[in-house]
């Protein structure tokens, strides 16, 4: 074949690509997204259209409600948010037992709010197998008496029905291939299963990594909980598949794939309902901190979104639900139980997500203002290790910290170590783990600057966030939160690719 021919055979296969690549994202088809929960134990809980306010400055497109209150379902009105809405569980015994009870339900709190609320989903109870057992026998009539409503409504198409799960389901979860239900819920799940691969709805799971974590007893390594990345030897293989896990996230999704194949079900998808992790917690959960819950929750957005997948299903992402919008200050029981949420009340973050190359969901780092300092009460021999590693195999510039310099004062330990982990931090991009070093360190929000010694990051002033939905961008806004590119961002990056090799062919 001639050079000219080989060139023209070129553009022609480029030219089809773009075609069948501009065709798919016509499509509108949309990949895996990341959403919140929607809790209401607050003391103080904000107003339906300040909820809503709060979604739109954050850029969250997918809610899922524990319920189907009118007001806020009204309040969505009009945002084009997708909602999934749930049948609480004391309301599970009526819907199962009755087609008309189920109807009227779909009727109040679904088809009156159609179309205006763009309604994507019904969650039919919570965790009944294990939370509510007595209901289980009516759990699969629920789902088909809700999914009749739907038909009935010609709704069946757009509104999909599942059921969450608790992960504690699965038995032996590792390794993976060897998962399987608990058997004597078999009966019950077949039956499920079924109705979900006939109506094409969702496996739906909840997924804690911080409680399998907690009730390892030291086994699951906090890191690899975290999605922190982990040196091959210390990866997690399942030796019937030699599939390497780095995540437990992957490794419990991957069990409940196994675990249906076992009931001769495969091509059910799978989305996650709830997972999160606690910012703060009692004596006896000292993992349960500020800097864990922006590491975990910072790191599933982007796995969820950078189409990564399971180690079984490369590249299929799973959608996930954050677990959940708001602390919950009114919930009983441990401190944790509280203290789930991205924000507290009045809308104010509770970390800043390190989402800087996400682009799609959350705005609360918009301000970009998020540093790296000394953890209190830090081992003072650890933090001369850790800067000492820093000015050294860790290449940072601390010559300021030098006698004389800008940063020199106050002359100890912790505001030194401060100085070179935050500059490391921000050479690395801010990067997941970048702020760690062995434990010593921590991310916060407010400036360290202090008189001429300004640290990298900051606009040369102290500063504290204080309020995410007030800095972050507007829905007029024309930043990258918003721009029209955003929500289709991999076609538009296919579309400059291709027309870039075209353009080299045509040049050839």
């Amino acid at each position: 074949m001639s050079f000219e021919s080989l060139v023209e055979n070129l553009q022609m296969a480029l030219l089809v690509l773009l075609m069948l690549l501009l065709s798919a994202a016509a499509s509108g088809e949309e990949g895996a997204f990341v959403g919140v929960n929607i809790g209401t134990d607050l003391s103080d809980m904000p107003s339906p259209t300040q909820v809503v306010a709060l979604l739109k400055t954050q850029n969250i497109r997918h809610v899922r409600l524990y319920d189907a209150d009118r007001a806020m379902l009204q309040a969505l009105a009009n945002t084009g948010i997708q909602v999934t809405v749930s049948v609480p569980n004391d309301q599970l015994l009526g819907i199962g037992q009755s087609n008309a009870t189920a109807a009227n339900w779909v009727a109040r709190n679904v088809v009156a709010h159609i179309p205006g609320t763009n309604i994507t989903a019904v969650a039919v109870g919570s965790e009944i197998l294990t939370a509510l057992p007595n209901a289980a026998p009516v759990l699969v009539s629920a789902l088909r008496f809700i999914q009749s409503a739907l038909v009935a409504s010609n709704l069946d198409s757009k509104i999909k029905v599942s059921t969450p799960h608790s992960s504690s389901i699965i038995l032996d979860s590792f390794p993976p291939s060897q998962a399987f239900f608990n058997r004597s819920w078999d009966p019950i799940m077949v039956q499920l299963l079924k109705f979900l691969q006939s109506t094409g709805s969702p496996f739906m799971l909840n997924v804690y990594p911080y409680y399998d974590y907690m009730q390892s007893n030291g086994v699951i390594p906090l890191d690899y909980a975290l999605f922190r990345p982990l040196p091959p030897n210390k990866e997690a293989v399942d030796s019937n598949t030699l599939l390497h896990y780095t995540n437990v996230f992957d490794a419990v999704i991957d069990a409940a794939y196994f675990a249906m194949s076992y009931l001769n079900f495969t091509n059910i998808p799978i989305v996650v309902l709830e997972s999160g992790w606690p910012s703060k917690g009692d004596s006896s959960e000292p993992d349960a901190t500020v800097e864990n819950a922006n590491t975990y929750n910072s790191n599933l957005i982007r796995h969820v979104l950078n189409n990564t997948g399971t180690p079984k299903h490369p590249g299929t992402s799973v959608s996930t639900y954050i677990y959940e919008l708001y602390n919950e200050d009114a919930r009983s029981g441990a401190l944790s139980e509280k203290n789930w949420g991205l924000f507290d009340a009045n809308g104010v973050p509770v970390y800043v997500l390190r989402l800087t190359d996400s682009g799609t969901v959350f705005a609360n780092d918009t301000t970009n203002q998020t540093y790296c300092v000394a953890r209190d009460g830090a081992d003072p021999k650890m933090l001369q290790a850790a800067l000492d590693w820093a000015c050294g195999p860790g290449r940072v510039n601390c010559s300021l910290l030098l006698q004389g310099k800008s940063c020199y004062e106050p002359d100890n330990v912790a505001a030194h170590a401060t100085y070179a982990f935050n500059l490391y931090y921000q050479m690395m991009n801010k990067a997941p783990g970048s702020c760690f070093f062995n434990g010593v360190a921590t991310i916060t929000t407010t400036n360290p600057s202090h008189g001429t010694c300004i640290f990298p990051g900051s606009n040369g002033v102290n500063s504290t966030f204080i309020n995410g939905t007030s800095l972050a961008p507007s829905q007029n806004s024309s930043s990258a939160a918003s721009s029209p590119y955003v929500h289709n961002d991999g076609a538009w990056t296919i579309m400059v690719t291709v027309g870039a090799l075209l353009l080299a062919a045509a040049i050839l």
